[in-house]
C-alpha cells in the first residue's frame, strides 16, 4: 500500500486550507481502504473534547457540530488513551457513544488511530463499515502510517486555517525558532518578490556585446546598491556584522562566478537567463552538501542573483508602506533588510531560516526582534496587527486587547533595561561582591570585530575556518597571515585564541566537500586535518607569522578525542614553528603561543588528566559537548527541543571539568552559546566558570547580568544545582535566583506562557 499511502499523503500536503485536506483524507482513504466511512476528528486540548471536522460517511450537517468529551464514547478513548482501537462491533463495547446527529446507526466496525505531533494530539481518525468484522492487521498499519505521516502537514494546514479565521484566536499562538530576542506589534508587511528568478524562462540572443554591456552595468550597480547598505548601517552595526555585505562583495569579485556569467551570454543566452543558468548551477553544488550553514549560504548567493535580476529589470520594485511595520517573508535576506529604512521596521517573521542566518545575526544586531522558521502561510500575514515575541519564538495574530497590554508593559520595560544596558557598556564585568569575570568574544565573520574591539577582554574563539568557507579554493598562506595579523593588530593588547581549521559537521567548503552519511560522528575537525598535514601546516606557519609581530596569540585544537590526536598535531606545530623562526626570525627571541585543545567530544573528559600535560589551557565548546552528551543534532526540529545545555548530564559535566582544571592548574573557558545566554551563564558562574567567550551581540547582557549578581550567592548554589535531577529543575533553581535579582526580563524566553 506504499503507492496509496504516497498519493494520500501528497494530496493532503496540497490543499490549500485546512477544509480543503480533510476532504482530500477522508474521501482519499476511504476510497483506498474500500470502507464505508471515513472521519476526522479535531482535538481541542483545552477543552477536552473532539469536533467531527470532516467525513466521508456521516451527515454532513453534524461536520463542525458534533462534539464528543475525551471521556465519552470509542473515540474519546482513542484520543485519552493515545492508540489505536480496532473494534469489530462497535455497538457491544463499554466505551460507545451514540450520536444521533451524525448518522452512524448503519456503522457497526470500527478502526481509529490518534494523530500526534511532537506529543501534542491533534485528532482521531477513524474509518467505518457496515458489517461487523475486525480490520486486518495490514489495515490497521495503514491507518497508523498515515496518521503519522499526515500529522505535520495537519498541523501547518490548520495553522494556516487559524491565521484565515482571527476571531477563534484569542490567544492561539504561532511558534517558529527565536531568531532575534525583543519584543515588536504592528501590522504585517509581506515581502512579495517582483520578478522571482527560477520562474523566468530562457531566453537566446544574438547581441552578445548588448548583454554583456547590461550584465556588467548590472552587476556594477549591485556593488554600488550594497556598499550603500553598507555605509548606511555603519552607525549601527559592529564591523564583524558589517562584514556580511563584504561576503556579497565577495561573491561579485569571484573571478568564476562573473566568468560563468559571460560564458553562458557568449553562447547565446540572454543576461538574465545566464544569470539563471549559473544560479542554478551554484545552487545545485550548495545543496548537494546538505548541511546548515551551506544553506545559508545558499541564501546568500539567492540573495545576490535576485539584486542583480532586479538591476537588469530595473522597472521591477516593490512599494514599502509608509507606517512602520513588521517584515514577514517566506526568506528574509540580509540586503533585503539593508534595504528598509530602520525607523520603519519593528520586527521580522520568516517561514524558512534559522538563528545563524545572516539575516537573524543582523536582526539580533539591529535590535530588532526575529522569530524565523514559522510553520505557517506567510501570505496570510498581510496587514495583520501582529505580536512578535523573539524571546521565545511567538506571533500573536490580530492578538486581543488584554493580551496587547500585557506585551505593551513588557516593551517599557524592555526599554528602560536596554538603556541601562548601554549605559554600562563601557563599564567593567564585576560583580557586586568584587569579582572580575573574563569576557571574551567569539569571531570569524571578518578580522575586524568594531565594537567588540574595546568591550571584550579579548577574542575567546577566532574561527579560522570563514576565510577558508568564503572562497572557491584554499587560501595561500600569505592570504592567511593578511587575515590573521588584522584580527591580532585589532586587538593589540588582548589574548586572541585561534581554533585551526574546524570543517566537517556542519561546515563544509564548496570546493572540499565531504560526503558522509552522518557527518557530526565522521571526518571532521583535527582529524581532516591530521590526515592534510599540508594543509594544517600552511595554516599553523600562516598563524606562527602573524604571531611574530603581535604577543597576543594562542593556538586551538577543536574536536580532540585522544592523547594521540594532541601528539600528532603538536609535532607539526613544533615543525612549523621552528620554520618559521629559521625564515622570519632573524635571530631575535619569541615567545611562542600557548596551545590548548577544545573539551566538545565526551572522550577527552575522562582523559583530561593526560591533556594536563600536553596542553596550556582547555576551552570547552558547549554546542558540540550537549549534543554528543545528549545525542542530539540541535538543528533537527524533532528532537531539538531535547537539546539544552542545562540537562543536568551537561552540568554535571561542565563541573566535572572545572574541578579538573583546579587539580591540574589548568586554565579554562567557555566559549560555547551557552556563554551567552543569561540563564547559562549563571550556570556556568555557579560552577566557578570566569572567563565566558560569546557573540558580541550577547556580550552587552551577559555583562549587565554579571553586574548585578554576587559570584558569592551563586556558588552557594552549586551543591543544589548539581543535585538537580532534570532540565527543569536546573531552569527553575536558576530562574529562581535571577527574579531574586529583579533580573527576570532577560530571561524571559525562559516563561512558560
Amino acid at each position: 500500500m506504499l503507492t496509496e499511502l504516497r498519493r494520500v499523503i501528497e494530496k493532503v500536503a496540497q490543499a490549500s486550507s485546512f477544509e480543503e485536506a480533510i476532504h482530500f483524507l477522508v474521501s482519499e482513504v476511504r476510497a483506498t481502504m474500500k470502507v464505508d466511512c471515513c472521519s476526522v476528528y479535531q482535538a481541542d486540548n483545552q477543552h477536552q473534547q473532539l469536533l467531527l471536522r470532516g467525513s466521508d460517511g456521516l451527515a454532513q450537517s453534524a461536520v463542525g457540530r458534533s462534539t464528543i468529551g475525551f471521556d465519552e464514547g470509542v473515540v474519546g478513548l482513542v484520543a485519552r488513551r493515545e492508540e489505536p482501537l480496532n473494534i469489530a462491533d462497535v455497538y457491544q463495547h463499554p466505551s460507545f457513544k451514540y450520536l444521533p446527529e451524525a448518522g452512524e446507526d448503519s456503522f457497526k466496525s470500527f478502526l481509529g488511530t490518534p494523530i500526534i505531533y511532537h506529543r501534542e494530539l491533534l485528532g482521531v481518525l477513524v474509518v467505518q463499515q457496515s458489517h461487523i468484522r475486525s480490520f486486518s492487521d495490514t489495515e490497521e498499519a495503514f491507518l497508523i502510517t498515515l496518521a503519522a505521516h499526515l500529522s505535520s502537514t495537519l498541523r501547518h494546514v490548520n495553522l494556516s486555517d487559524v491565521i484565515q479565521q482571527p476571531q477563534q484566536l484569542q490567544r492561539a499562538a504561532i511558534r517558529g525558532i527565536a531568531g532575534a530576542s525583543g519584543i515588536a506589534m504592528a501590522d504585517g508587511w509581506v515581502y512579495q518578490l517582483p520578478v522571482d528568478l527560477s520562474e523566468l524562462e530562457l531566453v537566446s540572443t544574438t547581441q552578445i556585446d548588448t548583454e554583456l554591456t547590461l550584465l556588467e552595468k548590472a552587476v556594477a550597480q549591485t556593488h554600488i546598491d550594497i556598499e550603500k547598505m553598507s555605509q548606511r548601517l555603519s552607525g549601527q552595526l559592529p564591523r564583524d556584522v558589517l562584514s556580511i555585505f563584504k561576503v556579497y562583495q565577495g561573491m561579485l569579485n569571484d573571478a568564476s562566478f562573473i566568468k560563468s556569467l559571460r560564458l553562458k551570454i557568449k553562447q547565446g543566452y540572454s543576461a538574465i537567463s545566464a544569470l539563471q543558468l549559473v544560479y542554478h548551477d551554484y545552487l545545485d553544488q550548495f545543496e548537494a552538501l546538505s548541511d546548515s550553514y551551506l544553506r545559508e549560504r545558499a541564501v546568500d548567493l539567492k540573495d545576490l542573483c535576485q539584486r542583480i535580476l532586479l538591476n537588469l529589470m530595473p522597472s521591477k520594485h516593490n512599494q514599502m508602506p509608509t507606517h512602520r511595520f513588521i517584515l514577514v517573508a517566506e526568506e528574509v535576506t540580509a540586503t533585503m533588510l539593508g534595504d528598509i529604512p530602520r525607523d520603519k521596521l519593528v520586527g521580522v517573521i520568516a517561514r524558512q531560516g534559522t538563528s545563524s542566518s545572516h539575516a537573524a545575526i543582523l536582526a539580533r544586531t539591529m535590535g530588532i526582534p526575529a522569530v524565523v522558521g514559522v510553520s505557517a502561510n506567510v501570505e496570510l500575514l498581510e496587514q495583520r496587527f501582529l505580536i512578535v515575541d523573539g524571546y521565545n519564538g511567538t506571533i500573536f495574530v490580530e492578538p486581543d486587547s488584554l493580551l496587547c497590554s500585557e506585551y505593551r508593559q513588557l516593551l517599557r520595560q524592555e526599554k528602560v533595561m536596554n538603556a541601562q544596558i548601554n549605559q554600562e557598556l563601557q563599564q567593567a564585568a564585576v560583580t557586586i561582591d568584587g569579582h572580575s569575570i573574563e569576557l571574551l568574544v567569539n569571531a570569524g565573520l571578518s578580522t575586524d570585530a568594531g565594537r567588540a574591539e574595546s568591550v571584550a577582554d579579548g577574542v575567546g574563539l577566532y574561527r579560522t575556518e570563514v576565510p577558508f568557507l568564503l572562497q572557491n579554493r584554499f587560501p595561500s598562506e600569505t592570504e592567511q597571515y593578511q587575515s590573521y595579523s588584522r584580527i591580532l593588530a585589532s586587538y593589540h593588547g588582548k589574548t586572541v585564541c585561534m581554533r585551526t581549521l574546524d570543517i566537517g559537521g556542519d561546515k563544509q567548503l564548496p570546493y572540499f566537500p565531504i560526503h558522509e552519511e552522518n557527518p557530526f560522528l565522521g571526518w571532521r575537525g583535527i582529524r581532516m586535518t591530521l590526515d592534510h598535514p599540508e594543509i594544517f601546516l600552511l595554516q599553523c606557519r600562516a598563524m606562527y607569522r602573524a604571531a611574530l609581530e603581535y604577543s597576543n596569540l594562542s593556538i586551538m585544537l577543536p574536536m580532540i578525542s585522544s592523547i594521540q590526536e594532541v601528539e600528532q598535531a603538536s609535532a607539526l606545530l613544533d615543525r612549523a614553528w621552528n620554520e618559521i623562526i629559521e625564515e622570519f626570525g632573524s635571530g631575535k627571541v619569541f615567545q611562542r603561543p600557548a596551545l590548548g585543545v577544545m573539551l566538545e567530544v565526551p572522550s577527552a573528559l575522562l582523559i583530561l588528566p593526560e591533556l594536563a600535560e600536553h596542553v596550556a589551557f582547555w576551552s570547552v565548546g558547549s554546542n558540540d559537548l550537549t549534543q554528543y552528551l545528549l545525542a542530539v543534532d540541535r538543528n533537527n526540529k524533532r528532537v531539538s527541543n531535547i537539546y539544552s545545555s542545562c540537562h543536568p548530564a551537561v552540568i554535571r559535566s561542565l563541573d566535572f571539568i572545572r574541578r579538573e582544571s583546579q587539580r591540574f592548574n589548568i586554565p579554562v573557558s567557555v566559549c560555547g552559546e551557552m556563554a551567552g545566554d543569561p540563564l547559562g551563564a549563571i550556570a556556568l558562574l555557579v560552577l566557578g566558570y570566569q572567563r565566558l567567550s560569546m557573540s558580541s551581540f550577547n556580550l552587552a547582557r551577559i555583562k549587565y547580568l554579571i553586574r548585578r549578581v554576587s559570584l558569592t550567592e551563586l556558588q552557594c548554589l552549586r551543591s543544589r544545582l548539581l543535585a538537580a535531577p532534570s532540565t527543569d529543575a536546573v531552569n527553575t533553581l536558576l530562574l529562581d535566583y535571577v527574579e531574586q535579582q529583579g533580573l527576570m526580563n532577560l530571561v524571559r524566553g525562559y516563561r512558560q506562557e
